[in-house]
């Protein structure tokens, strides 16, 4: 009778068991549970996963270096040199003018939470409180230049 010893692992099984598959020096292959792999068998089966995981690593940094040259052979083709662009013509808009003030904001209080400013008006020609609302509505363009003169910019 021939003693028989492994000469190399073929590949693994997972199914209820992990399992690998072992070719024998007999010829013979069959198909060993992990729980019942000899100290010899398990030195081959670890340089087996060694080389397994090697050619994993190499297939997917060759992925990758592929994705990468596929990602940047499209950016260079979206790239357009600068003479090729096309002049657009643009209508230049012109500005809008501001519309004429019909008065100026003078100075704002708070009172019992609602916010008052005193305005003049260039029609009354007199001083007089009023709510945020009205002014809004009557002199936006007035409230907007008082409010950024209080503005205080941290600019560096």
């Amino acid at each position: 009778m021939q003693i028989r010893y492994p000469i190399e692992v073929i590949k693994k099984k997972i199914v209820t068991r992990i399992e690998y598959k072992i070719r024998w020096n007999t010829g013979t292959i069959t198909y060993e549970p992990m729980t019942d792999l000899t100290p010899e068998i398990l030195q081959i089966v670890n340089q087996w996963e060694l080389k397994q995981n090697k050619k994993k690593k190499r297939i997917i940094v060759g992925k990758s270096n592929k994705k990468t040259q596929k990602i940047t052979r499209k950016q260079q083709n979206n790239i357009m040199p600068l003479e090729e662009i096309p002049p657009q013509n643009q209508k230049s808009i012109p500005h809008r003018e501001r519309i004429v003030e019909n008065g100026v904001v003078k100075e704002a209080r708070k009172i019992s939470g609602k916010i008052e400013f005193q305005i003049m008006l260039k029609e009354e020609q007199e001083l007089r409180w009023t709510n945020l609302e009205e002014v809004k509505t009557r002199i936006p363009i007035a409230l907007c230049d008082y409010l950024l003169q209080r503005i205080k910019f941290s600019g560096k």
